[in-house]
């Protein structure tokens, strides 16, 4: 009984401090689920995660997006480091934006970047605010990621 009450506790404070002190990315991230609102949705360590018809993941504050494989599941891989973002939103605040959600979409979209990845050899996650994505989750979850 009392973990089904901690685990409640932990939802009801992530998902309140993520609708104050990560409002900004909370905001943008509950008009982005709206406009997805008939894309499957699930629960995600407090969470709430989307399955889209896209090639990429996005966080955005409590609100998570990532591709869906053949089946119509998740990719595990990606809900896990876009998950790492959410913690990232926790630390941050206000600050997510600036520090981690813009330098990660300019990393992941301008070919610039892509063509310095590839010359070279370095993974999309060496980056820091992509490692520590990784790191955060790994973290919280215990498991073991890229």
């Amino acid at each position: 009984m009392k973990d089904k009450s901690s685990e409640k506790l932990k939802k009801t404070a992530y998902t309140a401090a993520q609708w104050t002190w990560g409002l900004p990315q909370t905001l943008i991230g509950s008009l982005l689920y709206a406009a997805h609102r008939k894309d499957r949705h699930f629960d995600y360590n407090g969470a709430r995660a989307t399955v889209w018809n896209k090639n990429s993941g996005v966080s955005l504050g409590k609100y998570i997006f990532v591709p869906g494989r053949k089946d119509g599941s998740a990719d595990t891989f990606l809900l896990d480091h876009e998950y790492g973002h959410t913690l990232q939103s926790l630390i941050l605040g206000p600050f997510y934006l600036l520090f981690v959600g813009t330098p990660s979409m300019l990393w992941n979209r301008l070919p610039y970047f892509e063509r310095k990845r590839k010359q070279s050899g370095k993974s999309y996650y060496s980056a820091p605010f992509e490692s520590s994505a990784n790191h955060l989750a790994k973290r919280v979850s215990n498991k073991d990621r890229r």
